[in-house]
């Protein structure tokens, strides 16, 4: 009996861990027509946000899992500010300001730059049924009791949950033309924390561009 509350326990912390985990699909990914891998010596990591805590935890992130694939990457926000990007504090990059980002980026010795831009985020909510199982009461219970009762019935009651999905756009530029090579969109579902977006959307988006036949080893 100890054996099957034990099971029951850690199926229903599984459950709840595994609800509460994030995960990142790639939707669709682009690749300019003709592209042949080449060799990046430096590709920066650009999170475009009016955060610079949220860009240097993904940057940061995304940099680690992208050398774990042999591609010397580093995070943008040790090059560029975010009052260099940003200089209104409206949340976007500043018009006009795209040659400068550039050349600041060229004169930092970047010839790749994988640029992360939020695109949309969606909420929804939904309803999560209740359930019901069956426990033993406490105490013994002879034969002749058996069936009066010997398991007892515990409903759990429905609730609501509400889920907020991020859909990211990730382009990689090569820096001697500042010309698009790749592109992909992705979605994480519901992360409940940054560092949680991070640890779900960077495994994902590195393995995706790794992979692309954009960069050579």
């Amino acid at each position: 009996m100890k054996k099957i509350i034990y099971l029951t326990l850690l199926l229903t912390f599984s459950c709840y861990f595994y609800s509460c985990s994030s995960v990142t699909d790639i939707s669709g990914t682009w690749k300019k027509p003709g592209t042949i891998p080449q060799k990046y010596t430096k590709i920066a990591v650009l999170g475009l946000s009016k955060s610079r805590v949220n860009n240097s935890t993904i940057e940061s992130a995304v940099v680690s899992n992208l050398k774990q694939y042999g591609i010397n990457a580093i995070s943008g926000s040790n090059i560029l500010t975010s009052n260099f990007l940003d200089s209104d504090g409206d949340g976007k990059v500043d018009d006009g300001s795209k040659e400068q980002i550039a050349q600041k980026l060229i004169d930092a010795g970047v010839d790749g730059a994988l640029v992360l831009s939020l695109q949309d985020v969606k909420k929804s909510e939904q309803y999560v049924p209740g359930t019901s199982f069956y426990t033993p009461y406490a105490g013994f219970y002879g034969f002749n009791s058996y069936y009066w009762g010997a398991y007892n019935t515990i409903n759990t009651p429905g609730y609501y949950t509400q889920t907020t999905n991020y859909f990211i756009s990730s382009n990689f530029y090569n820096m001697k033309n500042t010309e698009l090579i790749w592109s992909a969109q992705s979605e994480t579902m519901d992360p409940q924390s940054l560092s949680g977006f991070a640890s779900s959307f960077a495994p994902v988006i590195a393995q995706e561009f790794a992979s692309a036949g954009v960069v050579s080893k």
